[in-house]
């Protein structure tokens, strides 16, 4: 048997155990993934289960049996929810969107204001001089992560790191960041 056709028979076997997975594991992904705080319903549920299946369809070859398979993909799913909620935070907290609870009426208006800007313009700032001030590993680890929306184990790789690692490296970031940017707002100036 040729190379190819071994590698085009893996990739057949690795594509229907992943759509194996989805049918049959779908409804309760989505379950968990909308009790655990991730979107009620909707298109944006729907974006978190295809977020998360996408991660086990890559992950599946590593797949070691050592746990149930609901296991595996309970925290898989933990995991994508986890990240995507702290995203949405920052991103709600620098003003790229509004909270997904919030009621329309108290909706901010979709058009941007000048008091809007400015107020943005200045988290932002505020953001990068507190970035400044942290050391380099922990910064470059949290703007991938944190601001580039990169998936841990891609920003692990590009810095060269263990996966372990860089999860202490954006702890001890996340912590850096907030000490930076309350001290910057005791100084009255970032």
């Amino acid at each position: 048997m040729s190379v190819e056709l071994k590698l085009s028979t893996q990739q057949t076997s690795e594509r229907s155990s992943s759509a194996a997975l989805y049918r049959e594991h779908a409804q309760r992904v989505a379950g968990w993934a909308s009790r655990l705080g991730g979107p009620r319903s909707g298109a944006d549920l729907e974006d978190v289960v295809q977020e998360i299946f996408l991660r086990v369809h890559r992950a599946l070859p590593g797949f070691r049996g050592e746990a149930e398979i609901t296991t595996w993909l309970y925290r898989i799913t933990e995991n994508v929810v986890r990240a995507r909620r702290r995203k949405e935070k920052i991103r709600r907290f620098f003003g790229f969107q509004p909270a997904p609870e919030v009621d329309a009426i108290d909706l901010p208006s979709p058009h941007p204001t000048p008091e809007g800007d400015a107020e943005r313009a200045e988290k932002v700032r505020s953001l990068y001089a507190a970035l400044e001030r942290v050391p380099e590993r922990y910064r470059n680890a949290f703007i991938l992560f944190e601001i580039d929306g990169l998936a841990g184990e891609e920003v692990a790789r590009l810095l060269g790191v263990k996966i372990q690692t860089l999860w202490v490296q954006l702890s001890r970031a996340r912590q850096l960041v907030i000490t930076e940017l309350q001290n910057g707002e005791r100084r009255g100036t970032s």
